[in-house]
């Protein structure tokens, strides 16, 4: 047993430790992470691609360098062949949505109106007092909406005005608002040697880590010499939760898109609903699904009110019904394939993404709960020690009773 000093000496080199490692962490996402992020990107694939080389080696009696090679070459021409053939229907899905939003924003003072009526009626049961407030309230916010709305209307009528000529129009334009659109595009062009330079480097750096891996990684264990055992352990956990965790989700992401688009499809069918962008809205329902505090609600709910506000029954009943399903099948599909066991609470979640965004920017948003996924795993795993959880708890207290009871034996 230790003592009240010792353990307390051993509680502050634990907090040392961790400060440090924290500290590490913190300087790599910050300054070295883009620097690497090609490297790390080409032995992920590599680490990936590995079975397929193997064999395909294996079999023809080809180098494996070459048999990389090629494999690489076939990887990125496929993965280059559907990224453009998203983007393209992407791309059409937002030049329709872009028209909707246009449609609709030109028609929002009509259905601020609609809004106003429609709340009125829904609280018409309530005490006189209690309806006069609510009313007076959505009133006031409806009126100054109207305003700003008829300001920036009047602003962008001014600015386009062609009724003075030319040189009126020279007048009006903001070349302030050009200027700075010209600077972001000479920006981002200014990116495009950088991004294809770093494109380039993975691919070969895929090339080249995938025909040496065997080697790479036998110098990262001779590096932990006396621990090789942890570090297979850690490095089988880890693999295989992320495949199982990934094929899962990309398997929830196809549903939930299939659901939309047939839910979609249905609905345009019986000529409910109208628009014509159905892959579009899918395929980012879909993936906003996937986000721990957003899902399928943050889309279709408002919608379905926006139909129910704007007198199209039909079409709100239909996208409440289709989010319902959804919701149905999502609860029911998920637990069996990610079982559990690899979740988060939602408030670590939130507060991982939260953390990762203020500090890292959009990939700390993503990088920081995948790192806490990955310490909890090695945790429950028995790989490293930070916490206690049940069954270690359980294990210990067994311990404890069984020395007790052996000493009154």
């Amino acid at each position: 047993m230790l003592s009240a000093t010792e353990r307390k000496k051993k509680t502050i080199i634990n907090i040392l430790y961790y400060a440090i490692l924290l500290t590490l962490f913190y300087c790599f996402m910050k300054y070295a992470f883009g620097l690497f992020f090609p490297f790390i990107l080409a032995f992920i694939v590599a680490m990936v691609m590995q079975r397929p080389i193997n064999f395909i080696s294996g079999k023809t009696k080809l180098k494996k360098g070459l048999v990389s090679g090629v494999m690489i070459l076939l990887l990125v021409v496929a993965l280059g062949f559907l990224v453009s053939l998203l983007g393209v229907k992407l791309w059409d899905g937002i030049q329709g949505f872009i028209d909707f939003l246009r449609y609709k924003f030109g028609d929002l003072p009509n259905f601020l109106d609609k809004a106003e009526v429609w709340v009125g009626e829904r609280v018409a049961f309530l005490p006189q007092g209690v309806e006069d407030m609510i009313n007076s309230g959505v009133s006031d916010f409806i009126s100054s909406a109207k305003e700003f709305l008829t300001a920036k209307s009047g602003e962008m009528a001014e600015n386009i005005s062609v009724s003075s000529g030319v040189s009126s129009i020279l007048g009006k334009v903001d070349f302030s608002a050009i200027s700075s659109l010209t600077s972001g595009v000479i920006d981002t062009a200014k990116q495009i040697p950088t991004i294809f330079l770093g494109a380039v480097v993975s691919i070969f750096a895929c090339v080249f880590m995938a025909s040496d891996y065997d080697n790479l990684v036998g110098f990262v264990k001779r590096q932990f010499a006396g621990k090789s055992e942890n570090f297979g352990k850690a490095k089988n956990i880890i693999t295989t939760s992320f495949k199982n965790l990934i094929k899962a989700y990309i398997l929830i992401i196809l549903v939930t898109f299939c659901e939309m688009f047939i839910g979609l499809s249905v609905l345009k069918l019986f000529n409910i609903y109208k628009g014509s962008w159905v892959f579009f809205i899918a395929i980012i329902t879909a993936i906003v699904d996937i986000f721990p505090v957003l899902g399928t609600g943050t889309i279709l709910l408002p919608w379905s009110l926006y139909s129910f506000i704007s007198g199209d029954i039909p079409m709100g009943i239909g996208i409440l019904v289709l989010y319902i399903f959804i919701s149905v099948m999502r609860q029911f599909i998920e637990p069996k394939l990610v079982a559990g066991q690899l979740g988060l609470p939602p408030f670590v979640t939130i507060m991982g993404m939260y953390i990762g965004l203020k500090l890292f920017g959009i990939i700390g948003m993503f990088m920081v709960p995948l790192t806490i996924i990955l310490i909890k795993l090695l945790n429950d795993e028995g790989v490293i020690h930070i916490w206690k959880n049940e069954e270690k708890e359980e294990k210990e207290n067994d311990g404890g009773n069984t020395d007790e009871s052996t000493q009154k034996v």
